[in-house]
């Protein structure tokens, strides 16, 4: 399979852990270009996210997959943004070999923007 051969999304190949290659809206990176960050699927559908960089920003909850419609949502439990507990957030979702972009929209500084978030899958 080559790097860019798109892969259906499965609920099973999103379980396990992914590091972060890049977080953008636009052409801006809102937490700087050398953030790092760690994504975690579990079997079970639980989901965690921590991004730190300029800032720090962190959720843990629940995850849904939409096989058909290739994409994920995240229901957060716990962020460490208040305001967003309680929150659901639909992100479009496209494997390509072990690389993850998810997809959507976000409140950025007051305002609403598409994001693009890609990760890599850690080895192991």
């Amino acid at each position: 399979m080559s790097n860019h051969e798109h892969v259906p999304l499965k609920k099973s190949a999103l379980t396990g852990r992914w590091r972060l290659l890049s977080y953008t809206t636009g052409a801006e990176y809102p937490m700087g270009r050398d953030a790092l960050g760690v994504l975690q699927y579990s079997a079970d559908g639980k989901v965690s996210v921590h991004i730190m960089g300029a800032d720090y920003f962190a959720y843990y909850g629940d995850y849904t997959v939409d096989e058909a419609g290739s994409a994920v949502t995240h229901h957060l439990v716990l962020c460490s943004d208040p305001k967003l507990v309680g929150v659901s957030h639909l992100r479009n979702a496209r494997l390509e070999g072990g690389r993850l972009a998810l997809t959507g929209s976000m409140r950025v500084n007051g305002e609403t923007r598409a994001i693009r978030v890609v990760w890599e899958r850690e080895a192991g």
